[in-house]
């Protein structure tokens, strides 16, 4: 120094260097390890009982930990057929045999119903396995960028909100998995980002609906248009940012198998569960738990967050009066056609599921909400008649939540099941029976 004193720098601490057994599988996929300490630590990308050496981030709350290497790794762990797998946020559960990632569901299930229930018994879960663990998406969203003219099509990075371009995905049926080297051509000399939902439409041919914020070039729209009349994809919406309303190209709508084995039209971009399969499989079964010890009554059934009628056309067969709910106007377009088409007398009302006044009558109510749950609709539920309750659901926690709202009254749980519905994932369906006890 030269007679003036140094800057301050503050202190960065380095990041510590422990080694830890992986405990369990988290909410979230991460595995659980305790700290020499006793501390917690989340660790992605582990496999329950194995022993590795991690790189801990303390200033995290809940406090993180980068695999460094696997010392004994678990019988269950498995080579990821994926090359993005590392910067990919999708498949986080990829390095899992089949088998562990059930258990692991199951255990995420069961510990947050264990938690919000304090401790209430729960059935056994039946789990149900996935049809097929890799190209079984027929449905999916991606995200896009644009930048000098060159577009991107990927998924979001681990924990932000960054892209990772991808050329190929694993769990994407290849109809639509050609789309991630199509889309960057179409979208050539844009300018900006969004995302797009993809799936299968008329004739198995590919859909896309795109969001943009941004600029699209003049070519874009002849690509979309090309695509369309040329006969490779069914069709394209494209929704500007601040535009009234968005351009469509022929049919833009998802057609999926239905349950009942008849097509099925969802709305342009909007839910529906990740495969044909699976939703079929959800159906299937979401409606024999309905009519569980119903037989010998007249059904009257509701149905919250009804969607495009992917479970509707079940649930109103045979029905004394059926109600679907939902609140997105082409979904409620999509569900009139779909009940409609198979010549099911139904009532479909849009509205907002949530605040819904349950009729006097309803003997039965199916919800499957979205993953923020339905904390409104268990509290009316709870005060309902209804003699039964299925409730589908995506996220453990929320479910839990709101099921600890209904078991408050007379309804009790008798059937627990999970759907490996997100085969390479942390994500898991859980389908829930309640009745009402006397």
């Amino acid at each position: 120094m030269t007679g003036r004193r140094a800057a301050h720098r503050p202190r960065t601490r380095a990041p510590a260097r422990e080694t830890a057994r992986i405990e369990s599988i988290a909410a979230g996929g991460a595995g659980v390890a305790r700290l020499a300490g006793g501390a917690a630590v989340f660790v992605p990308h582990t496999a329950p009982g194995e022993l590795v050496e991690i790189e801990v981030d303390t200033s995290a709350r809940p406090a993180t930990g980068r695999v460094l290497r696997v010392i004994e790794p678990s019988a269950e762990r498995v080579t990821p057929p994926c090359p993005y797998v590392e910067a990919c946020g999708g498949c986080d559960f990829m390095h899992l045999s089949a088998h562990a990632q059930a258990e692991a569901h199951a255990a995420i299930v069961r510990s947050a119903l264990a938690h919000a229930l304090h401790g209430a018994t729960l059935p056994a879960i039946e789990v149900h396995a996935a049809p097929a663990s890799l190209a079984y998406r027929t449905r999916a969203r991606l995200f896009l960028r644009a930048h000098r003219g060159r577009a991107q099509v990927g998924y979001r990075a681990p924990g932000s909100h960054d892209l990772t371009a991808v050329d190929v995905c694993a769990v994407l049926d290849p109809a639509i998995g050609a789309l991630l080297t199509e889309l960057p051509r179409v979208l050539a000399g844009a300018a900006g980002e969004g995302d797009a939902h993809v799936a299968l439409g008329r004739g198995g041919l590919p859909v896309v609906s795109i969001a943009w914020h941004g600029d699209l070039a003049a070519s874009t729209w002849a690509a979309l248009d090309a695509k369309i009349t040329g006969g490779a994809w069914a069709g394209a919406r494209v929704a500007l940012h601040g535009a009234g309303a968005p351009a469509t190209f022929g049919d833009p709508r998802p057609v999926l198998a239905g349950a009942d084995g008849a097509p099925l039209v969802l709305a342009p971009g909007g839910f529906a569960q990740p495969s044909d399969a699976g939703a079929a499989l959800i159906a299937r079964r979401a409606d024999e738990l309905s009519r569980l010890d119903q037989k010998e009554r007249p059904r009257h059934v509701v149905e919250l967050f009804a969607g495009s009628g992917a479970l509707s056309v079940l649930l109103a067969r045979g029905a004394a009066s059926f109600t679907a709910v939902e609140i997105d106007l082409e979904a409620c377009a999509a569900a009139r056609q779909n009940l409609g088409d198979r010549g099911l007398a139904a009532r479909v009302v849009a509205a907002d599921a949530e605040s819904f006044a349950l009729p006097a009558g309803a003997g039965v109510v199916v919800l499957d909400p979205p993953r923020t749950g339905a904390p409104s609709a268990a509290k009316a539920i709870a005060a309902s008649s209804a003699r039964v309750v299925v409730y589908v659901a995506c996220d453990p926690p929320t479910l839990a939540r709101d099921l600890a709202t209904m078991t408050t009254g007379r309804l009790a749980i008798t059937h627990l099941e999970t759907v490996e519905l997100f085969p390479q994932t942390s994500h898991v369906e859980t389908l829930v029976r309640l009745e009402r006890r006397r």
